[in-house]
């Protein structure tokens, strides 16, 4: 806890969201509460994985719990329909046709959720080209057991099923993660007298959740006005390190939303990027509902690009959902499409829904023929 308590003002207005308290109690409250009794306020990321990924109460351990479709908390590209996950069967395609057609190829796949993804690549790749569904080895890394074990009950022996990237290794394949960055936790910054602070969770007099605050220093400069709120970036080094591992050869395919990183702190974005979601709904407080909603925060790409580089991978130009998408659909167009797929499509490169609101990078290791565009 810093000696003399931040101005919180920047916080409040950034979440101004009125606090729920007539619900009942999330079962992950006692347990933060109970931290927070023994150690102190904790550090916003701290909360935020906890409230994300807690074994037992996290918002990702709740099997049971319908989180994305339109009738969960948030939709995703997948949740649009099965044509997302043909369009980036066909670049894998397009890629393995490429490298000389390898009679083994896997695929890994980070942030399964509930192997939607994972079932439409596969069941496109059947029809694809059946020499790429027979060189095909699909593996899901997932940390939590309970969502392994959805994804063993849905996708049966189609899929491996993983705990850590390091149990793979690999002469070449492709690495895919969609929306997965995002879902990170970041610690919580503000700038008050001016002076950086990072946002801390605390309890108040009612054992409530609150904020409290401690100096920082986040690598930012003081050119920002009062009150001013924003994200720093995960140790993505850290994070990305055990999967340049996995193989000799890749495309890293990440789909992510966010900015570069000028465009992230801008002075004029004061609220930063944090939002929660649950029930469609994105007007909740972060202390509010803690396992029971999604948190989430715009990726930093520029500092993905800088951490990928320097593990020493090659970076490609990125590109928004819309111009990455038609790329790789570009033969399907050719075929005179069913209609139902159209309507996907449109949905999936609109520039007012996912088109210019998600983002491609691709990064590539070894010695490959990227074959793109």
């Amino acid at each position: 806890m810093s000696q003399k308590p931040a101005d919180t003002t920047g916080l409040q207005q950034a979440f101004s969201y009125p606090r729920i308290v007539s619900e009942a109690t999330p079962d992950l409250a006692p347990v933060i509460i109970a931290e927070i009794k023994e150690k102190g306020p904790i550090s916003f990321s701290h909360y935020m994985a906890q409230c994300l990924y807690h074994p037992k109460f996290g918002y990702y351990a709740r099997p049971k719990s319908v989180t994305v479709s339109k009738e969960g908390d948030f939709i995703t590209s997948v949740s649009v329909g099965p044509l997302f996950g043909k369009l980036l069967a066909l670049r894998l395609h397009r890629f393995w046709l490429a490298n000389g057609s390898p009679s083994s190829f896997s695929i890994l796949e980070l942030g399964a959720h509930d192997g939607s993804l994972a079932g439409d690549i596969l069941s496109a790749v059947e029809k694809i080209d059946p020499s790429f569904a027979k060189s095909l080895s699909y593996v899901i890394s997932e940390p939590l057991p309970s969502r392994r074990s959805v994804l063993e009950a849905k996708l049966g022996e189609k899929v491996t099923l993983i705990s850590h990237p390091d149990e793979l290794r690999c002469k070449i394949g492709a690495l895919l993660a969609n929306e997965v960055l995002d879902a990170l936790p970041v610690p919580l910054f503000f700038f008050s007298q001016n002076q950086w602070h990072e946002a801390l969770v605390a309890l108040d007099e009612n054992d409530a959740l609150t904020w409290d605050s401690r100096r920082a220093d986040p690598g930012l400069s003081q050119n920002y006005p009062e009150g001013y709120v924003t994200e720093g970036s995960p140790d993505f080094t850290e994070f990305l390190a055990p999967l340049t591992h996995c193989f000799q050869s890749a495309l890293h395919l990440w789909i992510d939303y966010g900015l570069d990183q000028e465009s992230l702190y801008h002075p004029a974005r004061t609220a930063g990027t944090l939002r929660c979601y649950r029930k469609q709904r994105s007007n909740a407080h972060p202390l509010d509902f803690p396992g029971e909603q999604d948190l989430t925060a715009d990726v930093n790409f520029t500092a993905v690009e800088n951490a990928s580089s320097e593990l020493g991978l090659q970076v490609h130009p990125i590109m928004n959902q819309s111009r990455y998408l038609t790329y790789c659909a570009k033969d399907w167009l050719l075929k005179n499409p069913d209609p139902k797929e159209i309507s996907q499509f449109q949905t999936l490169i609109h520039p007012s829904q996912f088109g210019n609101r998600f983002y491609a990078l691709e990064l590539t290791k070894g010695t490959v023929d990227r074959a793109f565009p």
